[in-house]
């Protein structure tokens, strides 16, 4: 089993990568369900939130995300906060997975928009950066409509800079044209990894 990590910032194709990938045979890994799984069902995670944060993301049936978001994402220390108590249990479930279908052949892939941040590289074989200008990825996550532009310029400050990812993956895939181009560059890649 290979194991490759998809990263690129916010808008700039990564999920759409890994959906091709996915229709090609490959098992998806997506870092951000299982983060949020994790939140929403581990008792212990929620009281270090409080702990951490303050507040309570889970009040009876109530979920609080959104609350928890706007306050991860208002500041770098409070991002590095909750991804210090999210990250090694995704790595955790991650490594349980692969764990589970080391014998088979093929592809594993997760999809994680902090990989090197994270420290998920070093558990992997090949990493991979979907990479797009700074103007398209703005453009694209406003065709989404789930962030304001504000979010999405706030979150994208947050992130590692794009030039920095660059220097660390293992392989860089442009994404400033169309999905066809994409899912061509992702043919590519699969056959390269898989043959």
């Amino acid at each position: 089993m290979v194991t490759l990590g998809i990263t690129g910032g916010l808008g700039a194709g990564k999920s759409t990568a890994c959906q091709r990938l996915k229709e090609r045979g490959a098992i998806i890994f997506d870092a951000d369900s299982v983060a949020k799984e994790i939140l929403l069902t581990v008792p212990e995670v929620q009281e270090q939130i409080s702990d951490v944060f303050g507040i309570n993301i889970k009040n009876n049936t109530n979920l609080h995300l959104g609350k928890l978001a706007n306050i991860a994402f208002s500041n770098e220390e409070n991002q590095t906060a909750l991804n210090n108590i999210i990250h090694p249990r995704v790595i955790e479930a991650f490594e349980k997975k692969r764990a589970e279908i080391k014998d088979q052949d093929g592809l594993l892939v997760i999809d994680a928009p902090l990989i090197f941040e994270s420290g998920l590289d070093s558990h992997l074989d090949h990493t991979v950066l979907i990479y797009s200008t700074y103007k398209i990825r703005i453009a694209r996550a406003i065709r989404r409509g789930n962030l304001s532009r504000e979010q999405i310029l706030k979150r994208i400050e947050l992130q590692m800079p794009e030039e920095e990812k660059r220097e660390l993956a293992s392989i860089v895939i442009e994404n400033n044209g169309t999905v066809e181009r994409l899912y061509e560059e992702i043919d590519k890649l699969y056959n390269e990894l898989i043959g």
